[in-house]
């Protein structure tokens, strides 16, 4: 399915939106935090893109995200 480049950013901005709504910045920001700080014992290792991802899915971000992410238009062009 292609979107038209308007209702492209149409949707991206209906998303933004829900995002700055939900503080997802400020989770991540405190996901990041405790997790450095928990790895602060360990050898200098760098945090991964990967380990902070699982750092966000153990603590549920995603899915709290996804749920709260819904399309009362579904099936409906945008």
């Amino acid at each position: 399915m292609s979107l038209p480049p308007e209702k492209a950013a149409e949707l991206k901005q209906i998303i933004h939106n829900h995002l700055v709504k939900m503080d997802i910045h400020g989770k991540i920001r405190e996901v990041l935090a405790e997790t450095l700080r928990s790895d602060k014992g360990k050898a200098q290792s760098s945090l991964s893109e990967k380990d902070l991802l699982l750092a966000l899915q153990s603590r549920g971000i995603i899915d709290d995200v996804m749920k709260d992410l819904r399309f009362t238009q579904v099936g409906k062009h945008i």
